[in-house]
């Protein structure tokens, strides 16, 4: 049979080599018709990137205008090169990396290539379009008989040339005629168009030139001769290990002719090898310990040993000769088997025989590969008892309340028992097989480990207690002992370990030593009373806090503290409490050693027995001596104003509160003064914090003066203060307070060793004749002082009806405002700057009106304010800006020599106006900055702020001038004229209104001429209505003068149309 195996596996071993050699050669075959196709693809690829350059240099050249052959050149280039890098051909499968990465470089060439194709395209179509017309152009300018048309054609044929040949030396050529020509540009409207048709055409083609070279400089021919290169030398690698491959098989096939020869050599010598292996096998299957059966496959006996039969003394030589006889025999005999197949011997069996004389036998059963039967019967009795004893001794092990795990030297777990399964939360699956270190928290040192080895392998027992964790990572304390185990020889195979989970012992036994550190370190006081409250002990703090030592207390009554400030009632709730719901907490007063009386936050609470009887008291106090000096302080902080130690905010709306049901009750009159300091943000910005805070408490001292005690004076926040007078007289009573307090605040403060000079605004209302909740009477009053400070600032103002209507107009209007912009309502008017005496024209001053689509123009003296306070001023100003510049620009180049004067608010300095913003409007326009003038108005200068003075410097250094609006009207000192950079004085029409009838009108407008002069300023008169003030000013030798005189402000238009009525002779500007 073996003999047979071994021929039949040389003859398919041959067979299979024959098929293998003749699949190589076709392989081969294929490969050869393959690499012809890849040759014939790169030769493809090669003429049609010839082509795609020789298509693109036409185009460049201008002798190709139409794409047609370039894009089917392309696409062909393109469907080729997909098909190639296709992963699904067969195509790149033929390539090596390099080959493949040098194909993937050539398409980025060539996607490269394609994009600057497109630029020449663009190029060569512009070029074609500019170079069309231009011949008509010369045409053109010859019919005109131009003085240039030479020059011109000139230029044309220089063009044509460097189109033809491209070189430097004839674009700089080409450039420096162009740019004679323009020199000699006499504005001249046909010379103009060529020279800027010329001027692109000689860009565009410099771009076609460079686009061209560009391209010419992505050699794809070279890359494409680098990728056959590649390509031939991975194919001739692979035909050489063809080659080696052909050989090789033929030295196998001569290697297994050789070896098919040996192996039937072979066969002779194992065919007597395999009779004397007969003789060896019966003496070996007798040497066996066990008993040992082989039946063939019809079931008779073909080999057995003594073995069998001293198991089996009943069965005899003749009864072996067939399995079923051996089965009735056994059947006879009363063998007992845990199998119900033991008498099929057809399949494979692994059983126990229990034999009548108490013996065990392992029977096991399997077949053989030719259907035959080995049997073995292996005697387990003494197996058996051992067996049943670990078996006891296991149950005792999963039954014991204390977890046990065996492992070996090595720590690989063995045994666990279901005690410390529940301990670790790990499954027994999930821990044998696996090392201790899994229980490992990774919290031990490294030295209790190593001692604990040391110990063990010492043959010594260990034990400790160890931090290890649960399969849920939360870490457990355990008290382990391990103790090695021994062989029969003495030496140590495993160890086995008995833990106990002591975490909750720990914790307990960390609680009572933390509780006892508690006991003796807190800073309250705890008191330990038996059930008869007699004192059983103290900690330290009670000592500290009551004088009395713990000696002097133990067995005494704990009302040695009573104070004697709670009656007997007092207690008696105490002890009813404590009966009821088992504990008490309060505030109670008691009385130290030393005799002196303390508040102390009192907690009892009652300890029981198990029986539910009460076997302690435990007090646990404080001194509250501090907390509640620091709720007191606090209580004040938080009605008082900490600088000023007036009223705060919450007390005042308290105290309006309580006011307002008291007037009611009464039947009195209450007055709410807002006050609100004026040029208090100066001082703060001028002299810092720390002055502007005594700044304030100074105030608050001189409104204090001014009321009586039963007033309430309180800072409202910032530089706010609101004053509640109760049960005055009338509101006359509260104007005469106010009046006072504007006084008083009137009179100089020293600060900073300097006199500082403030006001304030006041806003009065009226309860009951003011309707509402404190609320509403605090926002009338607000709603008056803003009043206040809209009439001019340093005035009081009683809250009416008609300022709540206004306010709610002035709402109205803030909404409407912030949709006018957008809706284009803002309009620019202009009105007329002229030279007093040439009576020229020398500029406008651009007028901000709204055309409100329901109230028609609304004034800006209404809407300007509103827009400062809500900050759309910023927006607002700069369109401003931008509009008159844009349009005194279109003046200026119509010829009109002029400046523009624009209004400027102090609030643009925060919304972003600066520098840069006015130099970006400025070139946008096209405006040049010295025919600009700002107009600010004397209330910035009050601002004597470094920061104002440098924002209005950084104007002046840009060359834009600046003016004072109404001058002489408001806080006007030759100091703020000084320090900022003023060009311009602008007069205020009320001292132009009664020029000729108010002599103190008269001597103020020569005054401020005088002083203009003298200060090296410009003059500009306002409201001049009238010949007589216009022959006045000339007379005091005003420079400019402005007003309804000469026009009224109107729109751009209708100015402009007026133009020509002014003397137009030499105009004269103030910059």
């Amino acid at each position: 049979m073996i003999n047979q195996n071994k021929q039949s596996f040389v003859l398919f071993f041959c067979i299979v080599a024959g098929l293998v050699i003749a699949l190589f050669f076709s392989t081969r075959t294929h490969n050869v018709l393959e690499h012809t196709q890849r040759l014939d693809s790169f030769l493809q690829l090669r003429e049609l990137d010839a082509l795609l350059d020789e298509e693109v240099l036409l185009i460049a050249s201008g002798l190709r205008t139409h794409y047609d052959q370039l894009v089917a050149y392309r696409r062909s280039s393109d469907e080729l090169l997909a098909n190639m890098l296709d992963e699904r051909n067969s195509f790149i499968s033929g390539l090596d990396e390099t080959s493949i990465m040098l194909l993937k470089s050539y398409q980025s060439m060539q996607a490269h290539k394609e994009d600057v194709v497109e630029e020449i395209k663009h190029s060569a179509a512009l070029i074609r379009n500019g170079l069309l017309y231009m011949p008509q152009q010369v045409q053109a300018l010859r019919q005109d008989n131009h003085p240039y048309r030479d020059d011109a054609a000139r230029i044309l044929s220089a063009l044509y040339r460097y189109h033809l040949y491209p070189m430097t030396e004839s674009r700089e050529e080409l450039e420096q005629q162009l740019y004679d020509l323009v020199r000699q540009d006499t504005g001249d409207e046909l010379l103009s168009l060529f020279i800027s048709q010329a001027s692109t055409s000689l860009r565009h083609l410099s771009n076609l030139h460079d686009y061209r070279d560009g391209y010419v400089a992505v050699d794809t021919r070279s890359l494409l001769r680098q990728l056959e290169i590649s390509y031939q030398q991975v194919y001739l690698n692979r035909l050489k290990l063809s080659e080696y491959l052909t050989f090789f098989l033929l030295v196998l096939s001569a290697l297994l002719l050789i070896i098919m020869i040996l192996l039937f050599r072979r066969l002779q010598h194992e065919t007597q090898a395999s009779k004397q292996a007969t003789i060896r096998l019966q003496d070996a299957v007798n040497s066996l310990s066990e008993a040992f059966a082989l039946f063939d496959a019809k079931g008779s006996l073909v080999l057995f040993n003594q073995k069998w039969l001293e198991y089996y003394p009943w069965l005899n030589y003749d009864s072996l000769v067939d399995w079923s006889t051996i089965a009735s025999k056994h059947a006879n005999v009363g063998i007992k088997s845990l199998s119900a197949q033991t008498a099929n011997p057809r399949v494979n069996q692994y059983y126990i025989e229990h034999l009548p004389n108490n013996r065990c036998y392992q029977a096991s059963n399997n077949m053989t590969q030719d259907g035959g039967w080995v049997c073995v019967r292996t005697d387990i009795s003494v197996i058996q008892q051992t067996e049943f004893k670990l078996r006891m001794l296991g149950r005792a092990l999963e039954q014991s309340p204390i977890a046990v795990m065996i492992t070996d030297k090595k720590g690989i777990i063995e045994y666990v028992n279901l005690q410390l399964t529940e301990m670790t939360g790990y499954s027994e699956s999930e821990l044998l097989g696996k090392n201790n270190n899994i229980l490992k928290s990774g919290e031990m040192s490294r030295e209790i480990f190593e001692e604990m080895w040391r110990e063990l392998n010492r043959g010594n027992m260990w034990s400790g207690h160890l931090l290890n964790k649960k399969k849920d990572g939360c870490f457990f304390w355990e008290s382990t002992s391990i103790s090695p185990l021994r062989t029969e020889g003495g030496d140590i195979s495993h160890f086995i370990a008995v833990k106990e989970d002591i975490t909750e012992r720990l914790v307990l036994e960390e609680q009572l030593k933390m509780v006892a550190v508690v006991f003796e370190t807190t800073n309250e006081a705890i008191m330990i009373a038996d059930q008869n409250g007699r004192i059983k002990t103290v900690n330290p703090a009670f000592t500290k806090i009551t004088g009395f030592s713990k000696d002097e207390v133990i067995g005494k009554n704990p009302s040695i503290l009573s104070s004697g400030r709670h009656d007997r009632n007092f207690y008696y709730q105490l002890w009813n409490t404590l009966e009821a719901e088992g504990s008490w907490a309060g505030e109670i007063w008691n009385r130290r050693k030393d005799g002196s009386v303390y508040p102390e936050w009192l907690s009892i609470s009652v300890i029981r027995n198990d029986s539910n009887e009460i076997s302690e008291y435990v007090s646990v106090f404080s001194d509250i001596t501090s907390r509640k000096n620091a709720e007191a302080h606090i209580r004040h902080q938080a009605y008082y104003d900490a600088l000023t130690e007036l009223p705060n905010r919450t007390l005042l709306m308290d105290r309006l509160e309580m006011s307002i049901v008291s007037a009611n009750r009464d039947q009195q009159t209450l007055a709410l003064l807002f006050v609100d300091l004026d040029r208090f943000k100066y001082v703060n910005d001028t002299l810092g914090h720390e002055y502007g805070d005594e700044l304030l408490v100074n105030v608050a001292r001189r409104l204090l003066s001014c009321v009586r005690e039963s007033d309430t004076v309180a800072r409202f926040g910032g530089d706010e203060f609101v004053v509640l007078l109760h049960n005055i007289c009338s509101g006359k009573e509260a104007g005469r307070i106010a009046e006072k307090m504007i006084q008083q605040l009137s009179y100089p403060f020293m600060l900073a060793g300097r006199e500082i000079i403030i006001g304030a605004s006041i806003g009065i209302a009226m309860y009951p004749s003011a309707s509402g909740s404190a609320d509403n009477l605090l926002r009338n009053a607000d709603l008056a002082m803003y009043s206040a400070k809209q009439a001019g600032r340093n005035r009081y103002q009683f809250f009416s009806e008609q300022l709540q209507e206004d306010a709610n107009s002035m709402m109205e209007m803030e909404q409407d405002l912030r949709v006018s912009l957008e809706q284009k309502q803002l309009e620019v008017y202009y009105q007329p700057i002229i030279d007093s005496r040439t009576l020229c024209l020398v500029g406008v001053e651009a007028l901000l009106r709204w055309n409100h689509p329901i109230h028609g123009i609304i004034s800006p003296d209404r809407f300007i304010p509103l827009a400062e306070d809500t900050g759309m001023i910023g927006v607002i100003g700069q369109w401003v800006l931008e509009t008159a510049c844009q349009q005194a620009g279109q003046w200026i180049t119509k010829g009109y020599n002029l400046y523009l004067s624009v209004n400027l608010s102090g609030r643009q300095k925060s919304l972003g106006l600066d520098e840069a913003v006015l130099r970006r409007i400025l070139e946008s326009t096209a405006f040049r900055p010295e025919n600009l003038v700002l107009e600010i108005t004397e209330g910035m200068l009050l601002d004597n702020s470094h920061s104002t003075i440098e924002w209005l410097t950084s104007f002046s250094r840009m060359g834009v001038q600046l003016a004072i609006d109404d001058f002489g009207t408001g806080y006007s000192a030759l100091s703020y004229l000084k320090r900022f950079p003023i060009d311009i004085l602008k007069i205020d029409r009320e001292f132009i209104r009664e020029l000729g009838h108010n002599t103190q009108d008269m001597l103020v407008v020569k005054a401020i001429i005088s002083m203009a002069k003298s200060l090296k300023l410009r003059i500009v008169a306002e409201g001049v209505e009238t010949d007589e003030q216009l022959t006045i000013l000339q007379s005091l030798n005003c420079e400019f003068v402005q007003g309804y005189l000469f026009s009224k402000p109107v729109t751009a238009h209708e100015l402009e149309k007026s133009f020509d009525g002014f003397n137009q002779g030499a105009t004269k500007q103030p910059v």
